[in-house]
């Protein structure tokens, strides 16, 4: 099965637009919903995924319009945490703040990663395939106003700028959703040439 239509699972329309200019395939259609979906507490971010994933599937069936659904999910493993708080960082942020995040780990190792799970569910099959894409950096007192979250507070690898110091273009060509996104994007070109 072809899929030609895909629904982003966001409130967000603005991310909706960015998945379209990264993908960048003219034939896709994209669309999105807000769906309150409920979220299972684990440190695995692919049972998340996978989880979140076939909710969206049942509820979207209403529709009946689109090929596919897709999640997004987020992690940040600190090192120095043993991969805390992973997948729970939007509870740790909510009640720690960015800054209250490093202080979690002064004085420690402030080595980290970060991931991305797109998760995409196919409605004719309820096949979800996941793309991963994961940076490694550190951890480090807040700097830049770009971005959300935790992105003032991640410097990646090789880079002297956190994700809140670097324009969207910038944080686009290597942020863990560009990573995970390309992967989608050579998936679903394989699949639309078959």
């Amino acid at each position: 099965m072809k899929i030609q239509r895909i629904v982003l699972i966001t409130g967000n329309a603005g991310k909706m637009e960015e998945f379209k200019e990264l993908i960048g395939l003219d034939q896709l259609q994209f669309g999105y919903q807000s769906l309150n979906l409920p979220e299972i507490q684990s440190l695995d971010v692919r049972e998340i995924g996978q989880f979140k994933t076939r909710e969206a599937l049942t509820k979207i069936e209403e529709l009946g319009v689109f090929d596919a659904v897709l999640t997004d999910d987020t992690s940040l493993c600190a090192d120095a945490l043993n991969g805390l708080p992973g997948p729970l960082i939007k509870w740790f942020l909510d009640r720690l703040g960015a800054k209250g995040l490093i202080k979690l780990i002064d004085d420690k190792e402030n080595g980290a990663s970060v991931t991305c799970l797109l998760s995409l569910g196919i409605t004719k099959n309820r096949e979800i395939i996941q793309f991963e894409g994961t940076v490694r950096g550190k951890l480090v007192s807040p700097k830049g106003s770009y971005g959300f979250g935790w992105d003032p507070v991640f410097m990646p690898d090789g880079s002297e700028l956190t994700y809140g110091e670097m324009g969207a273009a910038e944080k686009n060509k290597i942020s863990h959703r560009a990573v995970a996104l390309r992967k989608l994007r050579d998936w679903l070109v394989s699949q639309l040439g078959s």
